[in-house]
């Protein structure tokens, strides 16, 4: 039975007023991710600008062909051409 007066909030379920766990969890695993992926793109970022310091801009690091000026273009920090990414991500998924 409920006592004279209580707030609303008291007499709801207790998943109402706790933070439902899936959510805390799902939300720690997303920024876990994001915090991977940040960490992998900046360790990236730095390999690509150690390749440009020694002379290696332009020139696949798998194969030694020469990199698409296309996609120098549009991705300035790449290291590998898009045959040696697409074998790369195949082989090595995030």
């Amino acid at each position: 039975m409920r006592a004279a007066w209580q707030p609303y909030w008291m007499c709801m379920s207790k998943g109402f007023r706790e933070p439902d766990f899936a959510q805390v969890v799902i939300d720690r695993a997303t920024t876990d991710t994001i915090h991977r992926i940040l960490e992998e793109d900046a360790a990236a970022a730095e390999h690509a600008r150690d390749r440009f310091a020694h002379g290696g801009f332009g020139v696949c690091e798998d194969c030694s062909g020469q990199i698409a000026p296309e996609r120098l273009e549009a991705l300035p920090e790449t290291t590998r051409c898009i045959r040696c990414q697409s074998i790369w991500e195949q082989t090595n998924p995030r």
